[in-house]
C-alpha cells in the first residue's frame, strides 16, 4: 500500500504540473510520428548528469542482486535450451521492475530504501509528464488514468548483457490473438517508451541498436486501435489508392468471443468498411499467414493482395514467403539521454545484439483500458 500511495502522489503532482502547457515534454512532430506508426526519437531528452545518476543507480542495484533475469533475450533462450547449467545470467536481459505481477506486489524500482530513491522519483515525475503529453496529443485519455490497478503503467530499469538481443516482435496483440486469457486483463499496452542510459555508446562498435520496421509509406490514418479494436495488419498503397491503410480486427461480433471480421476506416473516417465476412478466430488467427488472409478471408481480390500482417504467425510457410515488402528498417542507437516512443501495437521491432558492453535503459509501457470481455455465447479457445 505504501508503494501504491507513492505512485499516486508522484504521478498526480506531475500531471497537475504538465497540464499547465499544451505539450510540456514532447515536440508536436513526435506526436504525428507516433500517430502514423513511426518511432519518435528525441535526443538529449535527459541531461548527461541525469543519465549518469540513473545509470549509476541501476548498476549499483544490479550488482547488489536486485534485478531479475528474465531469460527472454536471445542469449538466454539459446543457452538455456542447449544446457541450463551453462547459462550465464550476466549475458542476458535483466530488469528492475516497479511491479511484480506474479506476486501482486510493488517491485524494487519503487523502494524507498534501495539505491538513489530521489533520482528514480524524478524520473517517474518526468515520465508522468510524458504520459500526459501523449494522452493529449494522441487523444488517448485512457493512458492518463490511474485506477485500473497497480500494474496499469509499467516502468523499470533494464540491462542487456554482452551478446544479449531480442528477436523481432510487437509489444501488444489483440485480445482474441491471446487465446483464453486474452480478455482477462483490465488494461493493455498502448505506448512503448525507453530512455537510454549509456555513456559514450558507439553503435558501430558496441551494437545494441533498437531496430524498427516502419512503413515505407506513411499511414494515412491513425494506427494502433479503433473503437477498442486493435490493429493486426496493413493494406499496402497502390497507384489507384496511394494510401497505407491500417487493418483492424473486430474480435467480438455480436458480443461473442471468437467471432471476428477485419475492417478499415472509410475515407472520411466516419465508419468501418469491412473487408471480410465473419470468421472464427481459431484457426485463422493462429495458424494462418498473409497468403491465407489474402486469398481466403478477404473476398475482394484486389484488396486481398494488398494485405499484410503486422507480424505474421511464425511458421515454415511465412519464412518461405518472406517479410512484408512495404517495410523499411530504421535503427536507433541507444545513446545516453535519447527518448524513443512508439505505438505498442503497430510497430514491429527487435534489439540487436550488444558486442562487449552492458546496455542500460529505463523503459516501460503506458496502458489503456481493454475492451470488456464478451458475454454473448462465448466461444473459449
Amino acid at each position: 500500500m505504501r508503494c501504491q500511495i507513492l505512485i499516486t502522489v508522484v504521478m498526480t503532482i506531475s500531471t497537475q504540473v504538465s497540464m499547465t502547457a499544451a505539450l510540456s515534454i514532447l515536440p508536436e512532430s513526435a506526436i504525428n510520428t507516433i500517430d502514423r506508426g513511426g518511432i519518435a526519437v528525441i535526443k538529449d531528452f535527459m541531461s548527461p548528469s541525469e543519465v549518469s545518476r540513473l545509470r549509476a543507480d541501476a548498476s549499483t542495484l544490479y550488482y547488489d542482486g536486485q534485478f531479475t533475469v528474465d531469460a527472454l533475450a536471445g542469449y538466454g533462450k539459446t543457452a538455456s535450451a542447449k544446457d541450463k547449467a551453462s547459462f550465464d545470467a550476466t549475458k542476458d536481459r535483466a530488469v528492475l521492475p516497479a511491479y511484480i505481477p506474479s506476486q501482486k506486489k510493488a517491485g524494487p524500482f519503487l523502494s524507498t530504501t534501495l539505491g538513489d530513491v530521489d533520482a528514480r522519483q524524478k524520473l517517474i515525475t518526468t515520465i508522468t509528464a510524458l504520459r500526459s503529453d501523449l494522452a493529449k496529443g494522441l487523444d488517448r485519455p485512457g493512458i492518463d488514468v490511474l485506477d485500473y490497478g497497480n500494474d496499469n503503467h509499467e516502468i523499470s530499469f533494464t540491462r542487456f548483457g554482452p551478446g544479449a538481443l531480442l528477436a523481432r516482435h510487437i509489444d501488444e496483440h489483440h485480445e482474441e490473438c491471446k487465446g483464453r486469457v486474452g480478455w482477462s486483463r483490465p488494461t493493455r499496452r498502448s505506448l512503448s517508451w525507453l530512455v537510454y542510459l549509456n555513456e559514450d555508446w558507439d553503435a558501430n562498435n558496441d551494437g545494441g541498436c533498437l531496430r524498427t520496421y516502419e512503413r515505407k509509406a506513411e499511414s494515412a490514418f491513425s494506427v494502433g486501435s479503433r473503437h477498442g479494436d486493435l490493429q493486426i495488419g496493413w493494406l499496402k498503397p497502390t497507384a489507384d489508392d496511394p494510401r497505407e491503410r491500417p487493418v483492424f480486427l473486430d474480435g467480438r461480433r455480436g458480443n461473442v468471443s471468437g467471432k471476428c471480421a477485419l475492417y478499415i476506416d472509410s475515407d472520411d473516417r466516419e465508419r468501418k468498411v469491412y473487408l471480410t465476412k465473419e470468421f472464427n478466430s481459431d484457426p485463422y488467427l493462429f495458424l494462418t499467414s498473409d497468403f491465407f488472409v489474402q486469398n481466403l478471408l478477404i473476398q475482394n481480390h484486389d484488396l486481398g493482395k494488398r494485405f499484410h500482417y503486422l507480424e505474421q504467425p511464425k511458421s515454415a510457410l511465412t519464412s518461405y514467403l518472406g517479410q512484408d515488402s512495404g517495410e523499411q528498417v530504421k535503427d536507433v542507437a541507444p545513446t545516453g539521454g535519447t527518448l524513443v516512443v512508439f505505438d505498442s501495437v503497430a510497430l514491429p521491432h527487435e534489439v540487436m545484439p550488444t558486442v562487449s558492453r552492458e546496455r542500460w535503459a529505463a523503459s516501460g509501457w503506458f496502458h489503456e483500458k481493454q475492451q470488456p470481455e464478451p458475454t454473448g455465447g462465448q466461444i473459449f479457445l
